[in-house]
């Protein structure tokens, strides 16, 4: 395997890494996720610190996909169509459609798109369990061997975002992605990934060609500060370099990234903050009970390494509730 082909391999194990905190945070009572655990072969428990993390980050992104789809939901049929969509970058084993789905609320577009070795596993896990293949859509159809799932409304696409342009977007554009209608983009952990270069294509496609959109990350920041530098050096002993964090390496940085595009607006909050003013105290109450939680400096350190982003294209009344906190 060459050395690119192995930088690949290593960066979609991450999606397993994910899966594991996710499936422990929901065993436990943090997050109610029933589908995680089909992906899961080996069930870890997890430190509370990251229970707690992974709880957090799990709340900023429901909160947004939940918002946005209601929202425009809502709006549309009172124009008698819904024209929503969402595309998930890099999605691995994200159970979001299904929790979406779970709770009858559906876009009329919804893209995941990952490699196809990471695709291949999801497809075939979610005809396996009776649960998730339910909530697919009538239409559903196996393709590419096996490493995609087409329908009208929501299709998981095999690509390399590296090639975002070229090869993506033909395949969404193929699969009925409108370009004029109101589109969340979100990014879990992904775009950091990639060198500045592709990640900012992907960004530099979206400001050009979808006349309505939000998008929001989340990825690591502040990779200068002690804690920082012994993140990046805990990932490089695993093979896994942030590509994107010294060009992105700050709250302001993510902002300027979308405002310095003549995007409308743009906000950033780290973890910490996030878990401050957007989790209600009945909610901190009831994580209280699950587990204690006594590495409340620790957790804070960890958690300002993270951030939420969320930029609009316009200041369409497509995402006037979308809001960080």
């Amino acid at each position: 395997m060459s050395a690119p082909e192995d930088s690949d391999r290593l960066v979609q194990g991450t999606s397993n890494d994910a899966a594991i905190s996710r499936e422990s945070a929901a065993r436990l009572g943090y997050i109610a996720d029933p589908f995680i655990q089909h992906f899961v072969r080996h069930p870890q428990r997890r430190a509370p610190l990251i229970n707690r993390g992974t709880f957090t980050r799990f709340q900023g992104v429901q909160k947004a996909l939940r918002q946005f789809l209601r929202h425009t939901s809502q709006n549309q049929q009172q124009q008698q169509q819904t024209q929503n969509q969402v595309v998930i970058l890099g999605s691995g084993l994200d159970t979001s459609y299904f929790l979406l789905a779970k709770d009858s609320i559906r876009a009329k577009r919804y893209f995941e798109i990952d490699f196809a070795e990471i695709n291949a596993k999801k497809a075939a896990t979610i005809y396996k369990k009776p649960d998730m293949r339910r909530l697919l859509p009538a239409d559903t159809k196996v393709a590419a061997g096996g490493c995609e799932l087409h329908s009208e409304e929501y299709c998981l696409l095999s690509g390399d975002l590296r090639l975002f342009a070229q090869d993506i977007v033909p395949r969404l554009l193929e699969h009925g992605f409108d370009t004029s209608a109101p589109t969340l983009f979100v990014s879990e952990c992904v775009l950091i990934y990639l060198d500045p270069q592709h990640s900012d294509s992907i960004i530099d496609w979206i400001t050009e060609s979808v006349a309505n959109a939000a998008i929001l990350t989340y990825e690591q920041i502040l990779p200068s500060d002690r804690f920082g530098q012994m993140m990046i050096e805990n990932l490089r002993a695993r093979g896994l370099e942030l590509r994107g964090l010294m060009a992105y390496p700050s709250l302001e940085s993510t902002r300027d990234r979308f405002l310095s595009r003549g995007w409308a607006s743009a906000a950033a909050i780290d973890l910490s903050d996030y878990h401050k003013k957007a989790i209600p105290q009945s909610e901190l109450s009831r994580l209280a009970r699950i587990e204690f939680l006594d590495e409340w400096e620790e957790f804070s350190l960890l958690a300002k390494h993270y951030a939420f982003t969320l930029a609009h294209t316009t200041h369409s009344k497509s995402f006037a509730s979308i809001k960080l906190i």
